[in-house]
C-alpha cells in the first residue's frame, strides 16, 4: 500500500436477527401496519432524503430475491403476521416491470395473509403507471394509490429534477379508476424556488380538477445531504421566503377548505372517510413492520433500521442475516415523548391526561407549563372531550411547539 494513501473504514457489523430483544418474538399477530421499500427510480429528485436509486434495473432481480429472504426471516421472529394497513413505497415502485411487479405482489400475499387488510397502498410516479400495472395490483387487492404528482407547472417541476410530464397526473388517475382503485393521493410540494403564489393556486387547481380523494401539500424541506441542499449553501437558488411560504400554507388551507377536504394532519387532507389509515398507524405511535433497504420498523418499544446500501442489504440477506444497522430499546419517557408529538400533529390532537396519569409519568407538570403556554398564546385549543390541539396559527410554528412538548416528557 502507498504511504500516503488512506484505507477506508470497515462497515460495522450487523446484529444477527437472532439478537433481535425476546419481547418482539411471536408478536406478529398484534402488528397493525407493514411498509415496503422499493428503492429504485427513474431518476434521482435533488431535493429527495429518501433512499433511493437511480437505474439499476439489472439488481430488480436480485432485489426480490434479498427481499423475499427477508419477509422469510422476519416471519420467524414475529411469527404470522396480518396488518391492518400495507404501503409500498420509494423509490417508485411502479418502475418494477409487469414480472417483477407480480412477483413482488405474490410474495406479500405468502407471507403477509390479507385476513384483516382494510388499505393496502402503493406510491408511483405516475409516468410509470400503465393499465399492465393497474391490473396487476388491483387484482392483488392494492385499492389506494398515491402519485408523486409535486407541481403541475413544467418549471417547477424542473426545479425539483422531477421527471414527469404534467399530463402523465391525469391520465395515471384514469387507469387507476379504470382497473377499480378508486382511492387517489396526490403529493403536491410548495415553496419551490420560483414558485408564487399564482402558480400555486394554478397547481391547486389542476389537482382539484382531477377529483381525488386525499391531498398530501409539503413545504419543500431542505434536508441534509441532498445536491438541492448543496446547491442552496452554494448561493445557486434562490429559496422562497419564509412569509410568502406562510401565505402558501394559508392559501392551500383556504383552497383545500372550500373544496370539501379536512385537514387531518399538518400536510395531509381528505375528503370524508378517506384520511391515510397507514400513516395513521405512525402518527398514533402505532407498531409496525418495515421490509426493504433502509426501512425501519418498530414494535413494543422497540425500533430497528435496516442498512441504506443495496449491495449490503442483499449480502446479508444472501447469508441469511437480517441486515440490520439500528436496534434500540426505546425507555417509557421517550415512548411518551414520542407519541405525545406525533399525535399532535393530526387535527384531533391528544389527550394531556393520557400524558400526565400514567405510572411514573416523566415532567409531568413541566408538560402542563407547556401546553398551557401555547394555548394561552393562541397556537394550542381545547377540543371537545378535552383533547389539545394545534390552530391554524399553531401550524405555522409547530416545529418549536413540538420541541418543547418532547423536551417535557423525555425524561433521559
Amino acid at each position: 500500500m502507498p504511504t500516503n494513501s488512506i484505507p477506508l473504514p470497515t462497515a460495522p457489523p450487523m446484529p444477527d436477527y437472532k439478537a433481535m430483544p425476546k419481547i418482539l418474538c411471536g408478536r406478529g399477530g398484534s402488528v397493525q401496519a407493514l411498509y415496503i421499500h422499493i428503492p429504485f427510480c427513474t431518476c434521482k429528485c435533488d431535493y429527495c432524503d429518501f433512499y433511493s436509486l437511480a437505474g439499476h434495473a439489472d439488481q430488480y432481480g436480485r432485489y426480490l430475491d434479498a427481499l423475499e429472504r427477508q419477509m422469510r426471516l422476519e416471519t420467524e421472529v414475529f411469527g404470522p403476521i396480518a396488518p391492518e394497513t400495507v404501503f409500498i413505497g420509494g423509490g417508485t415502485p411502479t418502475l418494477l416491470p409487469p414480472d417483477d411487479l407480480q412477483r413482488l405482489m405474490a410474495a406479500i400475499h405468502q407471507f403477509c395473509p390479507q385476513t384483516r387488510l382494510t388499505e393496502f397502498t402503493v406510491e408511483s410516479n405516475p409516468n410509470t403507471f400503465d393499465t399492465a400495472r393497474a391490473a396487476i395490483l388491483a387484482d392483488a387487492g392494492v385499492n389506494r394509490i398515491s402519485f408523486g404528482a409535486q407541481s403541475f407547472q413544467p418549471a417547477e417541476l424542473n426545479a425539483l429534477q422531477r421527471d414527469h410530464d404534467p399530463h402523465s397526473v391525469g391520465r395515471a388517475m384514469q387507469i387507476a379508476r379504470a382497473a377499480g382503485i378508486n382511492n387517489l393521493n396526490i403529493d403536491l410540494i410548495y415553496a419551490i424556488p420560483g414558485q408564487t403564489l399564482g402558480s400555486l393556486d394554478e397547481n391547486l387547481d389542476a389537482a382539484l380538477a382531477l377529483a381525488p380523494e386525499h391531498l398530501s401539500c409539503y413545504g419543500l424541506m431542505y434536508e441534509p445531504n441532498t445536491p438541492m441542499t448543496a446547491r442552496l449553501r452554494r448561493g445557486q437558488i434562490d429559496p422562497v421566503s419564509e412569509e410568502l411560504e406562510l401565505q402558501m400554507m394559508e392559501l392551500v388551507s383556504r383552497r383545500l377548505r372550500s373544496a370539501g377536504f379536512d385537514r387531518y394532519e399538518i400536510s395531509n387532507w381528505a375528503k370524508p372517510g378517506r384520511a391515510c389509515r397507514h400513516n395513521l398507524h405512525y402518527w398514533n405511535a402505532g407498531d409496525h413492520l418495515a421490509w426493504g433497504v433502509s426501512a425501519s420498523g418498530h414494535h413494543s418499544g422497540v425500533r430497528w433500521k435496516y442498512v441504506s446500501s443495496l449491495h449490503r442489504y442483499c449480502d446479508a440477506l444472501e447469508s441469511g442475516r437480517l441486515p440490520m444497522v439500528e436496534l434500540e430499546q426505546l425507555s417509557p419517557a421517550r415512548r411518551q415523548a414520542e407519541a405525545a408529538v406525533l399525535q399532535l400533529r393530526l387535527a384531533g390532537g391528544i389527550d394531556p391526561r393520557a400524558f400526565q396519569e400514567q405510572p411514573g409519568a416523566a415532567n409531568a407538570d413541566k408538560f402542563s407549563e407547556v401546553i398551557q403556554k401555547y394555548r394561552l398564546s393562541g397556537l394550542l385549543t381545547s377540543r371537545p372531550g378535552g383533547a389539545i390541539a394545534l390552530t391554524d396559527a399553531g401550524v405555522a410554528v409547530s416545529d418549536t411547539i413540538f420541541g418543547d412538548v418532547f423536551a417535557a416528557l423525555d425524561g433521559d
